[in-house]
C-alpha cells in the first residue's frame, strides 16, 4: 500500500476469515486490500468444520427457540458446501477428511442433552448418531467421559494448508495486503479512512474480520463483546485412547484435533483449566505439552458476530474460533450480500446489532 491509496472495500484482519472475505468481495468485482493490523500470517484455530458451534443442538433450541437453531445448523451447512466447492476448485483437498466429528460430554447433564438432541436433529435432517459412555468405552478405547454424539456431516482438515491455500487464491485474484499497526479507523455513510505506518486507505467499505480483539477498532461493540484468550496446547500423541476424528466437548469452549501425531487442543474462553483438563484424559507424551494464550474477544452469548453495522458500509466478521473453517466461507457470503445489497443476510442470532445477553448461551 501506498501512502495514499484507495480500494472499494478494505478487509482488517490477518486470519482465516479475513483471507476469505478479501476473496469473495474481490470475485465480485472493484479492488480489495487487506490489512494485517500485524498479529502475524499463522492461522489460529483448528481445521475443524461443523455445523454446531460446540453445544448441545437441544440447549440451543431452549435458549433461541428451534426455528433459530435450524437456521444456525443450515448456515454450518451452507459454510461446508462453499468451503468444498473452494477445495474442488482448487484440486486441493488442504488434507480434507469428511469423517464426521465427536461432541463430547463431560457430566451426565451434558449426555442428556447430546442424547435429546440425536431426535432433534435427525428431525431437522442433521444425521449423526448418541453415543453413552459405555459404548465411547467399547467402540473407541476412550475412557473419562458420560457420553458423546457423533456429527456425521462434520469433517476436519490441515488449517495451515487451507490458510496458504486461500491466501494464494486471494494474491491471485488480485487482492493487495499491506501490513502494519493501524494508527485510526474512520468511517461514515460515504466510506471509511484507515491510518497505517504505511499510510492513509480510502475505501468505500470496510470488513473487520480479525481474530484479536475488535473492541479497539469498534468501540461501539464493547457492549456485546468480552476479552478472553484462546489458549492453544500442543503436544504429541501416543498410542492410546483417542478418537479418530476431530472432537469437541460439550461445553463449547474445549476442541481438539489430532494430525499425524501431533494433537493440539485449543480453548477459547476464560477457564483456563478447561484445556488441560481435557488435554490430560488424552494419550500424550510427558513434557510434550506446549502452550500459548493470545488474546481475542467473543461475545457474551458465546456465539460468533458477523453482519453489517447501521448507518454506514462496515461489517464484521468475529469470535469464529477456536474452529473459524466451521463459518468463515457462509459468513464471508452474508456480508458481502450486505454491503453489495443493504440488506443483512445473517441469521439473526449472530448478527453484531443483537443485543449482548447477561451470560453465556
Amino acid at each position: 500500500m501506498s501512502s495514499r491509496a484507495e480500494a472499494d472495500a478494505a478487509v482488517v484482519g490477518s486470519g482465516l476469515a479475513a483471507l476469505v472475505v478479501a476473496l469473495e468481495l474481490r470475485r465480485r468485482g472493484g479492488s480489495v486490500a487487506v490489512i494485517d493490523p500485524g498479529r502475524g500470517n499463522a492461522p489460529r484455530g483448528l481445521g475443524l468444520v461443523a455445523l454446531g458451534f460446540g453445544q448441545p443442538y437441544s440447549v440451543t433450541v431452549r435458549r433461541l427457540g428451534r426455528p433459530a437453531a435450524q437456521l444456525l445448523w443450515a448456515a454450518g451447512a451452507e459454510n461446508h458446501l462453499r468451503l468444498r466447492a473452494l477445495l474442488d476448485e482448487a484440486g486441493r483437498d488442504c488434507g480434507y477428511r469428511p469423517h464426521g466429528s465427536f461432541l463430547l460430554a463431560e457430566a451426565r447433564d451434558e449426555a442428556r442433552d447430546l442424547a435429546e438432541s440425536e431426535d432433534l436433529l435427525q428431525e431437522d435432517g442433521f444425521q449423526g448418531e448418541f453415543l453413552d459412555h459405555y459404548m465411547l468405552e467399547t467402540r473407541f478405547d476412550v475412557p473419562g467421559f458420560a457420553g458423546a454424539y457423533w456429527a456425521a456431516a462434520d469433517a476436519d482438515l490441515d488449517p495451515a494448508r487451507l490458510h496458504a491455500l486461500v491466501a494464494g487464491a486471494a494474491r491471485a485474484a488480485g487482492v493487495s495486503f499491506a501490513t502494519g499497526p493501524l494508527r485510526a479507523l474512520q468511517s461514515d455513510t460515504a466510506g471509511v479512512v484507515i491510518e497505517t505506518d504505511a499510510g492513509t486507505l480510502r475505501a468505500g467499505a470496510l470488513v473487520v474480520a480479525t481474530d484479536g480483539p475488535v473492541t479497539p477498532l469498534l468501540p461501539e461493540l464493547a457492549p456485546l463483546l468480552r476479552p478472553v484468550s484462546l489458549r492453544l496446547l500442543r503436544a504429541t500423541a501416543v498410542a492410546g485412547s483417542l478418537l479418530p476424528f476431530a472432537a469437541r466437548a460439550a461445553g463449547g469452549r474445549v476442541a481438539w484435533q489430532e494430525r499425524e501425531g501431533r494433537l493440539e487442543v485449543v480453548e477459547a474462553g476464560a477457564d483456563s483449566d478447561a484445556a488441560r483438563r481435557v488435554a490430560g484424559r488424552l494419550p500424550i507424551a510427558p513434557g510434550s505439552l506446549d502452550e500459548i494464550a493470545p488474546a481475542t474477544e467473543e461475545a457474551w452469548d458465546g456465539l460468533p458476530v458477523v453482519g453489517r453495522l447501521p448507518g454506514r458500509p462496515v461489517a464484521l466478521v468475529a469470535g469464529l474460533l477456536p474452529s473459524p473453517a466451521s463459518l468463515a466461507f457462509a459468513a464471508a457470503r452474508w456480508v458481502s450480500d450486505a454491503l453489495r445489497t443493504g440488506s443483512d443476510p445473517t441469521p439473526a442470532p449472530l448478527q453484531a446489532t443483537r443485543a449482548a445477553a447477561p451470560g453465556p448461551v
